[in-house]
C-alpha cells in the first residue's frame, strides 16, 4: 500500500472580486461578484514509505494548499487521496497519530514557554506515558542538538533554533510520514 495516494486531487477557492475605488466597494458590498481561482488542478501521484518528496513552484502554485489537503486540514473540491490509507478529510483525528507536520507560517510550540513544556504537552495529546515522554525528548534532542535550547523560552530562540525544535516537536510521537512546509 503506497504512504500516499492522490487521483486527480482539485482543489478551487472563491473569492470576492472588487473594483477600486470607493464605488466598487459599495457595490461589493452590496452586490458582491465572485471568482474562483483554482489553487490544484488535478494532481495525480504516488509515493512508497521510505521515498522522500518535495513540491518545487513558484507562490500560489498549491504546495501548502497540496499539503493541506493531505493532513485534513482542507477539503478538496475534486478528486481523492489517501495518506497511510486514511482519507485525510473523514479521518483526519486518526491520522494526526500517524502523520508530523510542520508549518513554517504557522508554529505549534508556544511562544512564551520553553520548548520541553510544548513537547511534554504533545507527549500528553499523543496519549504518550511520561516515561516515554522523556525518554523520545531525549531522543530527539540529542539527535537535533537542541538540549542546551529545551528551557529556553521559544520567543529567544533563533528562527533557526526554532525550527530544530519545530522538527523535533514533530517527530515525538513517532510518526510514520512528516510533511513540511
Amino acid at each position: 500500500m503506497p504512504a500516499i495516494e492522490v487521483t486527480s486531487l482539485q482543489k478551487t477557492f472563491q473569492t470576492k472580486r472588487k473594483a477600486a475605488g470607493m464605488s466598487g466597494s459599495m457595490r461589493a458590498l452590496f452586490k458582491p461578484e465572485y471568482g474562483s481561482v483554482e489553487a490544484v488542478r488535478k494532481l495525480t501521484f504516488q509515493m512508497e514509505a521510505g521515498e522522500l518528496l518535495g513540491f518545487i513552484g513558484p507562490n500560489g502554485a498549491g504546495k501548502s494548499t497540496t499539503i493541506k489537503m493531505l493532513t485534513g486540514i482542507l477539503h478538496p473540491t475534486g478528486g481523492e487521496a489517501k495518506v497511510l490509507g486514511y482519507v485525510p478529510w473523514k479521518d483526519r483525528q486518526k491520522l494526526a497519530y500517524h502523520i508530523g507536520t510542520v508549518f513554517g507560517q504557522r508554529p505549534q510550540l508556544w511562544y512564551h514557554l520553553p520548548a520541553i513544556d510544548t513537547f511534554t504537552l504533545f507527549g500528553k495529546i499523543y496519549e504518550m506515558d511520561d516515561h516515554e515522554t522523556k525518554m523520545r525528548i531525549g531522543q530527539i534532542s540529542e539527535a537535533f542538538e537542541i538540549q542546551d535550547l529545551l528551557e529556553t523560552p521559544v520567543r529567544k530562540l533563533s528562527l533557526g533554533q526554532r525550527m530544530r525544535c519545530e522538527v523535533a516537536a514533530s517527530l515525538l510521537h513517532r510518526p510514520k510520514l512528516i510533511l513540511l512546509d
